[in-house]
């Protein structure tokens, strides 16, 4: 019996899966790498339960890969959260003037107070969350953007690239030519 992979390795296959799975959409590269781009723009926002609608829909508008777009959205996912919500969180505590160390420590603040009354989950804990969460979420979603705007501009170039070298190879195998 083969034992059971590490979550490292888990993560490394699952990501390779996916990555190959975006080069083998049917589109441009370009539409590929900008539905990619539009889907780890979306992915850097706090909009959580809505990130892949808000993905298809924006690539929908832009006449984009929607299924590169949604497959851009697994860049957020529980491992990569907490530094993007920091950055965005701090990003944003820097646009609108607030100190970089005082938005650090109201973020930690909050985020222990978020998740001690969120560990048992009724309507007056559920209340105090809110009111906890009302004065980090300008912050957070103005810096989510910011950061997702970033990461998007970081991520079209690559994608575009790996996408043309590999719709070349695949042409090159059917045709029996060579690659370029």
């Amino acid at each position: 019996m083969a034992a059971a992979r590490a979550p490292g390795q888990r993560l490394a296959k699952l990501s390779k899966y996916y990555w190959r799975r975006m080069l083998r959409v049917r589109a441009t590269p370009h539409e590929v790498a900008l539905g990619c781009a539009v889907g780890v723009f979306v992915a850097c926002t706090p909009f959580l339960g809505i990130q892949m609608l808000l993905a298809g829909a924006i690539a929908l508008l832009l006449r984009v890969s929607v299924p590169a777009a949604l497959l851009g959205t697994f860049v957020g996912n529980p491992l990569s959260w907490p530094a993007i919500w920091s950055a965005s969180y701090l990003a944003g505590a820097w646009m609108l003037g607030h100190d970089p160390a005082s938005a650090a420590d109201h973020l930690a603040v909050s985020a222990t107070v978020l998740s001690t009354q969120l560990a048992g989950p009724n309507q007056p804990s559920l209340d105090v969350a809110m009111v906890n969460l009302s004065p980090i979420l300008q912050p957070l979603v103005l810096g989510g953007l910011l950061i997702g705007l970033l990461a998007a501009l970081a991520s079209y170039y690559p994608t575009r690239r790996a996408v043309r070298l590999f719709q070349r190879r695949r042409r090159a195998a059917y045709t029996g030519g060579h690659v370029r």
